[in-house]
Order: C-alpha cells, then structure tokens, then sequence
C-alpha cells in the first residue's frame, strides 16, 4: 500500500518503535515540505527525526515533489498550509492513502474522500495482521498516552480494537 504522510504521524510512529516495522510493507512517501520538516527534528537531535532521516537515506521513505498548481488549489479549498498542505495536494492527485494525526488535514482528506489513518490506527492495523504481538501494540498505544496527542476516549477506544 502507499502513504502519503505528514510529519508528525512519521514522529509518533518512530517515538513508539513502530515505523520501521510500518515501512517493511508499505510505500511511504512524503512531500519535501514534510521532509524539511523532519530533518529541523534533527538539527535539534531529536532520536525521531535521526530513524526517519535513516529511511529515507535507505528508500523506505521516499521524498516527492508537489505541484504548485495542486498546492494553490487545496490551500484556497481547506487554507492549510506547510507539510499538511502538500499532503494533503499530493493524495488528491495520486489517491493514495494518507497517514495524519493533524485536524486540519484530517476534515481536508475526508471532504475529498481520500483515505486516511492516524498513528492509532497504525499500531491497531499492524497487530491486526500479525506484524507486531499484542504486547507491543499495547506498549506502543501507552507510549502516544503518555505524549499526550490523543483523549482518553480515543485511547481506550484503541485499546479495544486490538485483538
């Protein structure tokens, strides 16, 4: 499968210890704005940013370039900006899925009828298909708790998928 992701979905993947396993059967690109993005983490020796930078550099991530016209379209349609944005300009043209825990981006994908999933979602799909044993998802889900990105109720509603 394909994903477009931005980057904080890349971040929260890697926090938990789940994106290279994501990568393994999965395409994963970014638009360069996100890649930018990413690599600011790095400068500031973010441990995320250095396991991303290294899948990009083994072409389990790949970078792509969006279009300005696509782009000035979604930004008048949705007024989004940055990583989102070309995300968001990205999936529209290709229709591929997208990873996002971003709002804005999130009510863009589904006002287009683009497919999309979260972090959450990630971990749950990933322990659903056996890639990973319910222990780790668990791990993983109480990690993004403790970050605090997620409510309770989405937190436990997650919890409960996991099989």
């Amino acid at each position: 499968m394909t994903i477009i992701s931005d980057s904080t979905g890349l971040i929260l993947l890697a926090k938990v210890g789940i994106l290279e396993i994501f990568t393994e059967k999965n395409e994963i690109i970014v638009p360069e704005k996100v890649y930018e993005e990413i690599r600011k983490g790095k400068e500031k020796g973010r441990a995320d940013a250095f396991v991303i930078e290294r899948l990009v550099a083994e072409k389990k991530i790949k970078v792509k370039k969006t279009k300005e016209s696509t782009k000035k379209y979604i930004e008048k349609l949705f007024n989004i900006k940055k990583g989102e944005l070309e995300v968001i300009a990205l999936a529209f043209k290709t229709k591929n899925s997208i990873l996002t825990d971003d709002m804005k981006c999130i009510r863009a994908a589904k006002s287009l009828d683009l497919e999309f999933m979260n972090s959450l979602g990630v971990i749950v799909s990933l322990q659903h298909k056996g890639r990973i044993n319910k222990s780790k998802a668990l791990e993983a889900i109480n990690k993004l708790e403790e970050f605090g990105w997620y409510t309770q109720e989405i937190i436990k509603t997650h919890r409960g998928a996991l099989q």
